[in-house]
């Protein structure tokens, strides 16, 4: 019981902690949020990806309370299992961010928002440092 309780509050935690990133209140940097080479170069693809980051946790923090309000006593009974219900949705949560960092355009927006980042052949367009891409 006491686990599954911890347990609670860790996804409570984790919910909180995507929040920020949702609302687009932490800037790029290299602690908080998704930060690769690609997010720090450009401060408008560090919002995108992090919002999708944040909405994802927060998404993964939900499911998991739920599965474990839902079968602590049957399917979720021993703690190994509660444990690692979370490690696999936070899992995938961070993985969608990191699938989605590598989807966005050179302009901040997925290719199917109507935006054209992308060229006919399906591959990003070439922009060198300090030049935009021509829309």
């Amino acid at each position: 019981m006491l686990a599954t309780v911890v347990l609670l509050l860790l996804c409570a935690l984790t919910a909180i902690a995507g929040v920020p990133l949702i609302l687009r209140l932490i800037p790029p940097n290299d602690y908080y949020g998704i930060s690769t080479d690609r997010t720090r170069s450009r401060a408008h693809i560090w919002y995108e990806v992090n919002r999708i980051a944040g909405w994802s946790l927060v998404i993964a923090a939900a499911l998991t309370g739920l599965a474990l309000m839902i079968w602590t006593g049957t399917l979720l009974r021993p703690f190994w299992r509660q444990l690692l219900t979370y490690v696999f949705l936070v899992g995938v949560a961070v993985g969608t961010s990191f699938w989605y960092e590598r989807e966005v355009g050179v302009n901040g927006r997925r290719w199917f928002t109507g935006k054209k980042s992308r060229s006919a052949h399906g591959a990003a367009p070439k922009v060198e440092p300090g030049r935009h891409a021509k829309s």
